[in-house]
């Protein structure tokens, strides 16, 4: 297979073509620059041609990179070859044309596809929230409410099929799997007899309840002479239930020391270190919570790293409040080491951010370099699910229709839910949906 690309933004349609054609569709090929204004992929005499319809605009390395050359608009076309009734077109058109031997394809797969696996929009964009995040609300697929599809996934698959059409069939190599991680924000709740004042003093003049105010107290004593584990120490819990499903959790940590800002627990701590050393050693993950300030300052992340015990290789991540800069925190990540993250993902909706439900190599921006780290993206957060549906029912069955659209493009399901939201009286009722959500996940 042959794949002939403008001669211009070189670097950038490499390593778009490289993920769709290498990771995505597992197809070998050789790649030609032309003087072509589209891109052509030449195979057994047959062609298909799609739109430059971005790229070209742009003669000048970079110059792409302005808040206004994000979609304003967004079309829903329809064609023979999408896996869904419509597919979001960002740049170029709906137009198909169809002959014995060649394919015509107005929408440009690959600039479509490169927005939203770079997530270039996140560096122009200038409104951040008080960490210092893209708000959900000015991305382009929740404003258009094209959040919850794998548009990448849908390209791919668009490319599938038109394949096939001109006889060539390209089998879905990828295997669907479900990926559940904990983010370690609390170790635990009475941990110090401070927090069980503060506790106490909640229940009597925040929820007016001298009741609860007892059995506080009485829930402190019990932890302290070992009758009782913490609220937070859900680690068995969770591995057990992860077990008995046949898949494995992923903790990360955060390796915070004392009197730094949000650290909620010491890294070195004998008991969190046991706790770290037991999940190893049960076959499951520890991997790393950057901490608030590290999602930029690669000394700071560093220092961190080393702050896990010697004989723990630390190789997964995702930042404290899905903190994200790009592209400082994923060159940050690629230069300590990480192979694997897992802080792309929304703030307050669920879906996917970055436009598709696969592992896949990230681009430096900047620098124009493909990366050997990846991003396995976050899809369904259980705090940002609660808050929209507060129904039990309602919010499993969010759940199992976004897991029933990766199962459908064979991708990874990552789904997060925190440590400390089981035993606590907001989260006691939905104790019983994870349990039912780890069933369904059933490898």
């Amino acid at each position: 297979m042959i794949i002939q690309i403008p001669n211009n933004n070189i670097q950038e349609r490499k390593y778009i073509i490289d993920v769709i054609f290498s990771e995505f569709l597992g197809i070998n090929y050789k790649l030609e620059i032309t003087e072509s204004n589209s891109y052509k992929i030449l195979f057994q005499n047959k062609e298909i041609e799609i739109k430059d319809a971005f790229f070209n605009k742009f003669q000048k390395e970079l110059s792409y990179l302005k808040s206004e050359n994000i979609p304003e608009n967004v079309i829903f076309a329809e064609n023979r070859f999408t896996p869904e009734e419509n597919i979001p077109v960002l740049y170029g058109n709906g137009n198909i044309e169809i002959s014995e031997n060649k394919i015509y394809c107005g929408i440009d797969i690959f600039a479509s596809s490169f927005f939203m696996l770079t997530r270039w929009e996140e560096y122009v964009i200038t409104g951040k929230d008080e960490h210092g995040r893209i708000p959900d609300e000015l991305q382009l697929s929740v404003n258009h409410n094209f959040n919850e599809r794998p548009v990448v996934n849908e390209y791919v698959e668009m490319l599938r099929q038109m394949f096939a059409y001109l006889g060539l069939k390209i089998e879905n190599k990828h295997k669907y799997t479900a990926k559940i991680t904990h983010d370690i924000d609390f170790f635990a709740r009475y941990d110090k007899f401070l927090k069980v004042v503060k506790a106490t003093g909640g229940d009597i003049f925040k929820r007016k309840s001298f009741k609860k105010a007892i059995n506080t107290l009485a829930t402190y004593f019990k932890i302290i002479n070992g009758k009782e584990k913490d609220p937070y120490d859900t680690f068995d819990y969770l591995m057990n239930l992860s077990e008995k499903a046949g898949l494995k959790s992923h903790f990360y940590f955060i390796p915070a020391m004392p009197g730094e800002e949000d650290a909620q627990y010491n890294i070195s701590d004998k008991k969190v270190i046991e706790t770290i050393q037991n999940i190893t050693k049960r076959g499951h993950i520890a991997g790393i919570h950057g901490a608030y300030r590290s999602y930029k300052n690669k000394v700071q992340f560093e220092e961190e790293m080393k702050r896990f015990p010697k004989n723990i290789n630390i190789t997964e991540s995702r930042q404290h409040f899905l903190r994200f800069s790009n592209p400082e925190t994923w060159q940050m990540l690629e230069d300590v080491g990480i192979k694997i993250d897992n802080t792309i993902g929304f703030i307050e909706n669920f879906g996917f951010r970055a436009g598709t439900c696969f592992e896949y190599s990230v681009f430096n921006i900047l620098t124009r370099r493909k990366l050997q780290l990846k991003e396995m993206p976050l899809i369904f957060m259980e705090q940002a699910a609660v808050k929209k549906y507060p129904e039990k029912e309602v919010f499993f069955g969010k759940f199992a229709e976004l897991k029933n659209i990766v199962e459908k493009y064979q991708g990874n399901f990552v789904i997060l839910w925190h440590n400390n939201n089981f035993n606590i009286p907001e989260w006691k009722d939905f104790k019983n949906v994870y349990e039912k959500m780890i069933e369904e996940l059933k490898d």
